[in-house]
């Protein structure tokens, strides 16, 4: 069984789409392996695109905390909410049907509330300055830990709703 037997890509798609217009979060879903289904770009911020277009700060900030994040979701079976290591918040929900963890879904791209861009390790990953990396961080959104839960809520209840829908077309429901 894959994601795409739940949903398709098209509507992963939307999910992620759908997200982003009601939380302005950053959005994927990634399968086992770390790797996003959709392909899907929907930036809510200037910094991420560039962390991201970079090979090494993409395998040693993005790639490394989705392990971290995708692994902690797998062992506790519970949305886990916490700051990746460029200093953003990330909320990734675990995907499991009939027991097997199949990914996570979830976003970032939002600063934590009274948190601060680790802009010594992406300046050193990345060769910037400061004021390079604070130049890409103007347009950062901040987001409270209630509100964050409150995302994972909404995403958890949609994968749910999804996982429900999916086993009813399987048995002839």
């Amino acid at each position: 069984m894959e994601l795409t037997d739940i949903l398709s890509k098209e509507e992963w798609k939307q999910f992620e789409d759908e997200l982003f217009e009601k939380f302005q979060i950053f959005c994927t879903v990634y399968d086992t392996s770390g790797t996003s289904i959709t392909g899907n770009r929907n930036w809510c911020n200037k910094l991420c695109p560039q962390i991201k277009a970079n090979k090494d700060a993409l395998s040693a900030i993005c790639a490394s905390s989705n392990q971290y994040f995708m692994a902690q979701a797998k062992q506790t079976q519970d949305a886990v909410i916490e700051e990746c290591d460029a200093g953003l918040m990330k909320i990734a929900v675990p995907i499991t049907v009939e027991g097997k963890f199949m990914g996570t879904a979830g976003g970032c791209g939002l600063l934590p509330d009274g948190g601060e861009v680790e802009t010594f390790l992406i300046g050193k990953i990345m060769g910037l300055s400061e004021e390079e990396i604070l130049a890409y961080c103007e347009d950062l959104e901040t987001i409270s830990q209630e509100r964050a839960k409150e995302i994972a809520s909404f995403i958890e209840n949609r994968i749910r709703r999804f996982i429900d829908n999916y086993q009813q077309a399987g048995t002839g429901a």
